[in-house]
């Protein structure tokens, strides 16, 4: 009896975690959005991994804060959240997918506005932004 107890018990604590990872993702993306909105750079890019902050500042020759105000993005509103262990998938409301990475400092964006064909085998993702 008491191995099923033991079970049980990590069961529902590896559940919470993923509720708890899943929410998190959720909230990064969220913020990242929101600031992007909001044309507040230094907030979207503490948001983003730093890989992907600094391919956004090597691509545009810019910094971070200045180059992600000026990017065309899609967003809209969380679909769906998808955790694998520390990397999570967020589908967006306007059909593009942004990827994030958990790390020391919680969960960052290392890919943004990715869109799928209609046969991802076929066709991967193209991003707007990716490490």
């Amino acid at each position: 009896m008491l191995p099923l107890v033991a079970l049980l018990a990590l069961t529902a604590l590896t559940g919470c975690g993923t509720a708890d990872d899943r929410d998190q993702a959720r909230a990064a993306t969220e913020r990242f959005y929101d600031a992007f909105r909001h044309h507040d750079g230094a907030a979207a890019c503490a948001e983003l991994s730093e890989p992907a902050a600094q391919a956004l500042s090597d691509q545009e020759g810019k910094d971070c804060a200045q180059a992600v105000t000026e990017l065309d993005l899609k967003g809209g509103g969380v679909e769906a959240v998808e955790v694998y262990v520390t990397s999570a998938k967020v589908d967006l409301a306007e059909h593009v997918t942004a990827y994030l990475d958990r790390g020391p400092s919680g969960w960052k964006i290392s890919a943004l506005s990715c869109a799928h064909g209609a046969k991802p085998s076929d066709h991967p993702a193209t991003c707007e932004l990716e490490a």
